[in-house]
């Protein structure tokens, strides 16, 4: 047997007993699933989650960074554009809640505005400006003696390749976190943006 012969048998020999990977490449790790996320064991991590749960566009993670009591508070001017009426009083509230969320923010990463105006975005990127600990405040409400608050400034970029064009939004967030064991949650997010 030639040289180049027995090379090329011993190669193949040598992936086969080795479960048929590739030598040559090594393994990758598949970071996008829920279960492998940061564990957000401190407020910075949290956020930093969010920024990821946004770049990933996966609905999973940004789901995790929910509290189940979840509220997105708008700013005053914003309630007449996109308030919703929660308790059927014909007023728009100035909030929402876990379930709108998840159906905005997926409608967001996957599907485009509900008008049809928007494809679903080929990029987003959520950069946010997080304080240094000694600007975190106590939350004074009564019963969120452990909660958090973190304001950060904020710029978010949906990009559309298709057109070349992009929305952008920046401003300020309050960020309002609260422990659940050794685990932090988003409670309540109040955009306080620029559009």
């Amino acid at each position: 047997m030639t040289t180049p012969k027995l090379l090329v048998l011993l190669l193949l020999s040598f992936m086969l007993f080795s479960g048929c990977n590739n030598p040559f490449r090594p393994k990758l790790n598949d970071i996008s699933g829920p279960n492998n996320i940061m564990l957000n064991d401190t407020p910075e991590k949290l956020l930093r989650n969010l920024e990821r749960a946004y770049q990933e566009k996966n609905i999973d993670i940004y789901l995790s960074l929910l509290h189940p009591d979840f509220r997105f508070e708008l700013i005053a001017s914003e309630v007449s554009q996109i308030g919703v009426d929660l308790d059927g009083d014909h007023i728009k509230d100035a909030y929402w809640g876990y379930d709108l969320e998840r159906e905005y923010t997926t409608r967001m990463f996957t599907d485009g505005s509900s008008d049809g105006l928007y494809p679903p975005p080929d990029d987003i990127v959520l950069s946010l400006t997080i304080p240094p600990q000694n600007k975190w405040e106590q939350d004074p409400a009564l019963g969120h003696e452990d909660w958090i608050i973190i304001t950060c400034t904020f710029n978010l970029t949906l990009s559309y390749t298709a057109t070349n064009s992009s929305l952008n939004a920046n401003g300020r967030a309050s960020f309002y976190l609260r422990p659940v064991g050794n685990r932090w949650y988003i409670a309540i997010w109040r955009d306080e943006s620029y559009i």
